[in-house]
C-alpha cells in the first residue's frame, strides 16, 4: 500500500502539470522518492540540507508560477523548510510540501526520530492536511482528490504553501511498479488527466469598481503609474500597454521587469535619487498614484509619500493582502494584474503626453549622467558592481538579487544594456522580498534558473554566502548555469548606514561582525571557476569569461564597509548638486 500511495500522489501531482520535486534524502519518504525515481515524466533534484531546498524550490516558483514539491523524511527535516514556508506564505509563492511521518502510534512514545508534525508551520500554509498512513480500508480515491485540491490550494490566486503530512508504516515498499490499480480507479487509470480537474480561476473585480478607477485616472490632473512587483512576463506586458496608455510618469521598482529596460517611454530610471532634489517639488503636485504590483525596495519612496500624500492612492494587485506599510491607500483592488489592466487600457481614453512628465524625465537622466561620472571616477565599488552587471547581462538570462546591500544599489544605480536585444525582453529580476532575510539566496539563484532554464546571474553579499554556502553544492549539477557575484566587504555593509554605527565600541563586534574570510578555497572545494577582480575592467573580462564559459562559477570583489558609506554619502550629494 505505501508504494501504490506513493505512485498515485506522484503521478497525480504530474497530471497536474506539477513535475519538479526537490528530494532530500532520507528513510521515511522511500515511498515518495521510489515513485519520483521511477516516474520518467518526473524532473527531479537532490538537495542534501532542506533549508537549501526550500528555497531551491522558491527560486523555481517564482520563476515558473508553478509550485515544486519538496520531499523529506520524518523529524527535523521538515523543521528546516520553515524559513521558505515563510518566505513563499508571505510573497504568494506556490509551494507544496510532502513531509514524510511516522504513524499515530509512535507520536509522544520516544520513537527515534519522531516530532509533532502536524500544523508544524503554524497559519503559514494556505491548507495543511495529514494524510493518514496508507491501508487497504482507505479508498485510494482520496489520495487523488487530496493531490488536486493541494495543487488548487497552491497555485490558484493568490497562491501560496501547501503542506500534506504523509504517515507511512514500515515496510515501505519494494522498487517495483505497481501492476494492479484498483478497479475504483478505472476511468482515471484510463488516461492521464488528473483525477478532479479544478477550473482555473479569474480574480475580477466588480464593474462599477472598474468604473470607479476609470473615472478617477481620467480627471486626474498629474499621476504616476508605481510598478511593483510583478510576476510573470504576461504582466510586464500588460502594464507597458497601460503605460503607453496613460503616458503618466512612471516609477519602476527593480522587481518589475520594468526598472532596468531602457525602450520604456515614460520611465523615470532614477526616481529614488530624484526624491533626494530640488526637482521633487514637482511632485508634491501629483493628485493621483496607481500602484500596480507589491514589495517596493526603495525607502526613500516611502518617506517621500508619507510627507506628500496625494489624493487618490489606488493599489492593485492579485492577492487580499493589505500592502501599505504607511496606511495611505484610499482604493485596494484585488485582481488578476494582466485582466485589470487590459480593461483599463479598453476604457481609458489616450492620454496626451505631459510636459511636466518630460521635465521629470531630464531630472532624471541627469542624476543618471551624474552617477555614472561618479562611479567610473572611483574604484571597484558596490553601486558600480550593480551598475556594471545590469549593463552586461544578456536580457535572455536572469538575475536574482541578494537583500541587504546588492538589490538597494541595484535598485538605485542599476540601468540594464542600451542594445537591440533589450528592446523586445525584459530581464527577469528575483529578490526574495517577502521576509527580506538574507538566508537562501544562492539556492533560490539556482531554482531560478532552473525555473527561467536560462543562465543566471546572482548578485549576493558574503554574509549571505556564508549563510548559504553548503547551496555551492547545487551549482554543481544545476540543469543551468549560476555566476555567483559575491561582494566581500568582511561583514555586514548594511548596518555601516544605521545610528548604531556610531556607537563604535560594540558596533564592529556586534553588527559589522567581521569574519576575514574569502571565497576561493570554497570555489575550489565544489569545483567552481573563480576569479577576483580588482577594477572595474577586470569585473567586465571576467564577468563575459564566465558568461561565454556557460559553467557555474564564482566571482568574488573586495570592498570595504567604510569607503563603501562615505561613498552613498558623496554620491548623494553629487547627486542633489546635479539637479540645482
Amino acid at each position: 500500500m505505501n508504494q501504490l500511495w506513493g505512485y498515485l500522489i506522484v503521478e497525480e501531482l504530474i497530471r497536474n502539470g506539477v513535475d519538479y520535486f526537490v528530494i532530500s534524502p532520507g528513510s521515511r519518504s522511500t515511498p515518495l522518492t521510489v515513485a519520483i525515481a521511477q516516474n520518467q515524466r518526473a524532473n527531479k533534484i537532490i538537495c542534501l540540507d532542506e533549508r537549501a531546498a526550500g528555497f531551491h524550490a522558491i527560486g523555481y516558483a517564482r520563476a515558473t508560477g508553478n509550485p515544486a514539491v519538496l520531499i523529506c523524511t520524518s523529524g527535523t527535516a521538515a523543521a528546516n523548510y520553515l524559513p521558505a514556508v515563510i518566505e513563499a506564505s508571505i510573497d504568494n509563492i506556490p509551494l507544496i510540501i510532502l513531509s514524510s511521518d511516522r504513524p499515530p502510534e509512535l507520536r509522544q512514545t520516544g520513537a527515534n526520530q519522531t516530532i509533532n508534525q502536524v500544523n508544524l508551520y503554524g497559519d503559514y500554509p494556505n491548507w495543511q492536511f495529514d494524510l493518514p498512513c496508507p491501508t487497504a480500508e482507505i479508498n485510494p480515491n482520496v489520495v487523488l482528490t487530496t493531490i488536486d485540491l493541494a495543487v488548487s490550494k497552491a497555485r490558484q490566486a493568490p497562491g501560496g504553501v501547501v503542506h500534506l503530512n504523509c504517515m507511512f508504516r514500515e515496510p515501505f515498499g519494494s522498487t517495483d511498479v505497481p501492476e494492479e490499480i484498483p478497479a475504483s480507479l478505472g476511468r482515471w487509470k484510463d488516461n492521464r488527466s488528473p483525477y478532479t480537474r479544478y477550473a482555473n480561476k479569474l480574480t475580477i473585480p466588480a464593474t462599477d469598481e472598474i468604473e470607479s478607477l476609470v473615472e478617477t485616472i481620467a480627471s486626474a490632473d498629474k499621476g504616476i503609474l508605481f510598478v511593483g512587483q510583478l510576476k510573470s512576463p504576461a504582466e510586464i506586458q500588460e502594464v507597458i500597454k497601460l503605460a503607453a496608455r496613460l503616458n503618466w510618469a512612471v516609477f519602476a521598482d527593480v522587481q518589475s521587469g520594468l526598472r532596468l529596460r531602457q525602450d520604456f517611454p515614460n520611465l523615470i530610471h532614477c526616481f529614488d535619487r530624484l526624491l533626494l532634489t530640488d526637482i521633487a517639488v514637482e511632485l508634491e503636485q501629483v493628485d493621483t498614484i496607481v500602484q500596480i504590483g507589491t514589495k517596493i525596495v526603495s525607502s526613500q519612496w516611502f518617506k517621500w509619500i508619507e510627507k506628500h500624500p496625494p489624493t487618490n492612492y489606488m493599489a492593485i494587485a492579485n492577492n487580499p493582502d493589505r500592502y501599505d506599510p504607511i496606511h495611505l491607500v484610499s482604493l485596494r483592488i484585488e485582481s488578476d494584474i494582466t485582466y485589470i489592466c487590459d480593461r483599463l487600457c479598453q476604457q481609458l481614453p489616450q492620454l496626451s503626453p505631459s510636459t511636466w512628465v518630460q521635465k521629470l524625465r531630464s531630472a532624471s537622466d541627469r542624476i543618471g549622467v551624474t552617477a555614472a561620472k561618479f562611479l567610473k571616477t572611483s574604484k571597484l565599488t558596490e553601486p558600480l558592481i550593480a551598475r556594471t552587471i545590469s549593463e552586461l547581462i544578456p536580457s535572455q538570462h536572469g538575475l536574482w538579487v541578494s537583500n541587504s546591500m546588492p538589490i538597494r544599489d541595484l535598485d538605485m544605480f542599476g540601468v540594464g544594456a542600451a542594445t537591440e536585444d533589450s528592446q523586445s525582453l525584459s530581464l527577469r529580476v528575483g529578490a526574495n522580498r517577502g521576509t527580506s532575510g538574507i538566508e537562501g539566496a544562492i539556492a533560490a539563484a539556482t531554482g531560478f534558473a532552473v525555473g527561467l532554464q536560462a543562465p543566471v546571474t546572482a548578485i549576493v553579499g558574503d554574509l549571505s554566502s556564508l549563510h548559504d554556502l553548503n547551496s555551492l553544492a547545487l551549482l554543481r549539477g544545476n540543469s543551468q548555469p549560476v555566476i555567483v557575484v559575491i561582494i566581500n566587504n568582511d561583514g555586514g555593509g548594511i548596518f555601516s548606514f544605521l545610528p548604531i554605527a556610531k556607537s563604535t565600541q560594540i558596533f564592529d563586534t556586534y553588527f559589522g561582525t567581521p569574519h576575514g574570510l574569502n571565497f576561493c578555497h570554497a570555489a575550489a572545494m565544489f569545483e567552481l571557476d573563480y576569479y577576483h577582480p580588482q577594477q572595474r575592467d577586470d569585473l567586465i573580462r571576467d564577468y563575459q569569461q564566465a558568461l561565454s564559459a556557460r559553467r557555474s562559477a564564482i566571482i568574488e570583489v573586495t570592498t570595504d564597509r567604510a569607503e563603501n558609506l562615505q561613498l552613498h554619502q558623496d554620491l548623494n550629494l553629487a547627486v542633489q548638486q546635479s539637479s540645482i
